[in-house]
């Protein structure tokens, strides 16, 4: 079984890019909710292992991420690809500092957040639906024989 290390990378609205727009003081981000209906859901992630073996998208539906209480975690993406797993060489990690929210494009790969404290506390804004309808899960060890691990004590500023 390969074992990749992802070292952590500063999300900034360039590095971001490939994945979805980093909402910064520069502006505001238009969601497609296709022909949906806007959902808001509140969540909060417990903290576990800075390891992973799945990733999800949503082919569809964009989704906005906003961080409360200016908790922090870290989030892995790859960009939208035309099969059913991402790309692993394409798999990254960035910190979410808990300031800024930010929206990943239709397609993008992502996992969950890793709490860097014991939970993470955020909002969610997408289709209503989006999870009954619009959710494709990758078993990365059974399609590409791997598995990540996140070197949380690594961050790279870019």
């Amino acid at each position: 079984m390969n074992v990749i290390r992802l070292p952590v990378l500063t999300m900034t609205r360039e590095a971001f890019a490939p994945y979805g727009v980093l909402i910064d003081s520069r502006g505001s981000v238009e969601v497609n909710f296709g022909m949906g209906v806007p959902c808001l859901t509140g969540a909060t992630a417990e903290r576990r292992a800075f390891g992973f073996e799945f990733m999800a998208r949503h082919k569809h539906t964009m989704q906005v991420f906003s961080p409360l209480a200016a908790s922090q975690a870290i989030i892995c993406v790859a960009p939208p690809n035309g099969q059913h797993a991402p790309d692993v060489d394409k798999v990254v990690a960035f910190l979410v500092d808990g300031r800024l929210p930010y929206a990943y494009n239709r397609g993008t790969w992502h996992t969950p957040p890793f709490p860097l404290g014991e939970w993470y506390s955020y909002l969610v804004v997408d289709r209503s639906g989006t999870l009954d309808d619009d959710y494709e899960l990758a078993d990365l060890k059974a399609t590409r024989g791997c598995v990540f691990e996140i070197d949380a004590r690594k961050h790279i500023s870019q």
